[in-house]
């Protein structure tokens, strides 16, 4: 039998289900992990026999505030603030097709040591800093700025 996953909080593109639903293919549900088997073409239950969610037939996102960065999924295609902090600041994981997290800016006022911390530590990975502002949606002067107090008087990666 093949196992279709319809959704996992592990994975960025939790619905690997595409096409028609067929006859013996087992689907597994993003919320409870329940197990189901469809037993004729076209047959996909509109709620989880176990737990009732509605999540067979979208995809699960794993989000991270920039802010916090407290982690949660959804099925929300663009969340408007974290669960956690409330913030607006937060990244839209991958999406299968895509190269890169689509990425709100985070303004000066956003970041905090914990952001700074992350942008060192990328740098001195050896990412540049335009890699690193695109990363974490800073914008690439403060990207800079933040470098330069951390290693001053050294030729700064652009």
């Amino acid at each position: 039998m093949e196992v279709i996953s319809m959704g996992s909080g592990d994975s960025v593109n939790g619905m690997l289900y595409e096409g028609p639903v067929t006859a013996g293919k087992v689907y597994v549900c993003s919320r409870c992990s329940h197990r189901w088997v469809a037993r004729k073409k076209g047959g996909l239950p509109k709620n989880c026999p176990k737990c009732r969610s509605t999540v067979w037939m979208k995809d699960y996102h794993i989000c991270k505030c920039y802010r916090c960065n407290h982690k949660w999924g959804t099925v929300n295609e663009e969340p408007k603030r974290c669960p956690k902090c409330h913030s607006t600041k937060w990244a839209v994981p991958v999406k299968t097709g895509e190269s890169s997290p689509r990425v709100r800016s985070v303004s000066r006022s956003m970041i905090g040591p914990d952001l700074m911390k992350e942008v060192v530590r990328r740098y001195a990975e050896g990412e540049s800093c335009t890699a690193i502002a695109i990363a974490t949606g800073i914008s690439f002067s403060d990207v800079y700025a933040i470098v330069k107090s951390h290693y001053a008087g050294d030729h700064i990666l652009v």
